[in-house]
C-alpha cells in the first residue's frame, strides 16, 4: 500500500513539473486560495494558472491496478494559441503517467464585466499498481 501511496504521490510531482516547465505558471491541487489568485493575478496580468483534482478510484481490467480520473483545468487571460497551449499539455503529459482522455474549453465571464477568463478543462487517467 506504501508504495502505492508514494506513486500518486510522484504522478502528481510530474504533473505540477511538467506544467510548470511548460508554462511558468502555478499549479494549485484542488483548490486556490483568494490570496493565492491575488498573487497569480499580480504576476502574470491576469488569470493564468492550472488547477488539478483527483477523482475516485476504479479496478482496472487486470484486477493488479487501479485507474483514477485527473482532472487538469488550466485558466487563462489574454492568450491567443490556447489550440496550442492544449496540444503542448496533452504531449508533456500523455503516455508519460497519464493517458488522455478528453478536453474541452469554456470562457468564464468576470464578475458582471464584459470580459472573461478562458478554461480548458482536461480529463487524463492514470493508473496506479496496487498490492504488489
Amino acid at each position: 500500500m506504501q508504495s502505492a501511496k508514494q506513486r500518486l504521490k510522484k504522478a502528481n510531482e510530474f504533473l505540477i513539473k511538467a506544467m510548470t516547465e511548460l508554462t511558468h505558471l502555478e499549479v494549485f491541487q484542488d483548490a486556490v486560495s483568494d490570496d493565492q489568485l491575488n498573487e497569480v493575478i499580480e504576476a502574470t496580468s491576469g488569470y493564468n494558472y492550472f488547477r488539478f483534482e483527483t477523482g475516485g478510484f476504479s479496478k482496472s481490467d487486470n484486477g493488479k491496478e487501479l485507474s483514477q480520473l485527473v482532472l487538469l483545468s488550466f485558466y487563462s487571460e489574454n492568450r491567443d494559441d490556447l489550440d496550442e497551449m492544449q496540444l503542448d499539455i496533452i504531449e508533456a503529459l500523455n503516455g508519460k503517467v497519464y493517458s488522455f482522455v478528453s478536453s474541452k474549453k469554456a470562457a468564464i465571464q468576470k464578475q458582471k464585466q464584459d470580459a472573461y477568463i478562458d478554461e480548458i478543462q482536461f480529463i487524463f487517467r492514470r493508473n496506479v499498481l496496487y498490492g504488489c
